[in-house]
């Protein structure tokens, strides 16, 4: 028996986190912290806050 760990969680649904106070040089670690394997990352805007928003692979 075999046993493997992902480095990465997956998970089935986006995923938000509110980066509207985070200082702008830390937008890209905190994109680093938060992407799935093999997801998209992007910014979103939503009533004068920021998410950083993870996507999951199709």
């Amino acid at each position: 028996m075999s046993a493997t760990s992902h480095d990465r969680p997956r998970y089935a649904t986006p995923t938000r986190v509110d980066v509207t106070e985070c200082r702008t040089n830390r937008i890209a670690d905190r994109a680093r912290l938060n992407r799935v394997q093999d997801s998209e990352v992007h910014l979103e805007r939503r009533g004068g806050r920021t998410f950083l928003v993870t996507t999951p692979a199709e």
